[in-house]
């Protein structure tokens, strides 16, 4: 039996630095749950400051590095705004019980307009955990565009990373958008909001046929949960219940896809307009 247990750290953050509280959170997941293989941590937990973004690697990160191997854990530390010359990038590193940095994904889809200045990355971002699962990375507004995950999901990405700042009232539309892709995909899907003052909590993490695993609340949870690969490879070899087998159908489909080619456009979305902050009063 192949199972792997991941702590979802649904944190309550201030505005400013929280490095440090997330120290003693992570510090107290790995003394309470030694069996726990990864900790989650939510988009932009360690703060929201523009102003303290570091190049990457950098010093803030390497606390992270550090952290994850004096516990022997997987760390994904949520986000850090990564300084690339003028360019700023909102980045998940994926770090190694050896203290690591395995990979990073900057957020491919920034959520403009209220994330503008932010450059997206271009990277879809897999890794494996040896002798485990092969997983993806997803960053907060990356899911709303499903072609993100379904590149995860061709790389053979079998459970979905998502950490998340979400804030506002459309949360959700996110939680279904969870189950969708969890049943779409026939993966776990493992997403982490940050609670309090700064995001709305209620994560969620949803299995291979879109079934709720653990639901959430508005304020802080540890939400550790092993999950069970033998599970996932039979429903995506059998059906979620011996019922649908998307990804081969996916796979076996001659159908093409013109929208994705270069420089395909369409005037029903060139309609839309330039992407912008609404103003108030103008024609709805």
């Amino acid at each position: 039996m192949t199972t792997f247990a991941i702590a979802g750290l649904q944190l309550e953050v201030v505005v400013g630095s929280n490095v440090e509280m997330m120290v003693r959170e992570i510090d107290a997941v790995a003394r309470r749950y030694p069996w726990v293989d990864m900790v989650v941590c939510p988009e932009l937990a360690y703060g929201t400051d523009r102003e303290a973004a570091e190049p990457l690697p950098g010093p803030t990160e390497q606390r992270f590095q550090e952290l994850a191997k004096r516990h022997g854990i997987w760390l994904l530390p949520g986000s850090l705004f990564e300084a690339d010359g003028e360019r700023l990038y909102n980045t998940v590193p994926v770090i190694s019980p050896d203290g690591e940095v395995v990979t990073r994904h900057r957020k491919l889809f920034p959520w403009c307009p209220y994330e503008n200045g932010i450059t997206p990355g271009d990277q879809h971002t897999v890794f494996d955990v040896p002798g485990i699962a092969r997983f993806g990375v997803s960053n907060c507004f990356d899911m709303w565009f499903p072609e993100t995950v379904r590149a995860l999901i061709w790389q053979g990405a079998e459970i979905i990373l998502h950490p998340s700042l979400t804030s506002s009232i459309d949360r959700d539309a996110e939680r279904a958008m969870v189950r969708a892709h969890a049943a779409q995909n026939q993966c776990y899907f493992f997403d982490v909001n940050l609670a309090g003052t700064v995001g709305v909590g209620e994560s969620l993490i949803a299995g291979p046929g879109g079934e709720v695993i653990y639901s959430a609340g508005k304020s802080r949870e540890i939400i550790p949960l092993k999950l069970d690969l033998d599970y996932l490879r039979d429903v995506r070899r059998h059906g979620w219940q011996n019922l649908a087998q998307p990804l081969k159908s996916f796979r076996d489909s001659q159908l093409t896809y013109p929208q994705y080619d270069e420089g395909h456009d369409s005037e029903a979305l060139k309609a839309l307009g330039e992407l912008r902050m609404p103003t108030r009063g103008e024609e709805r």
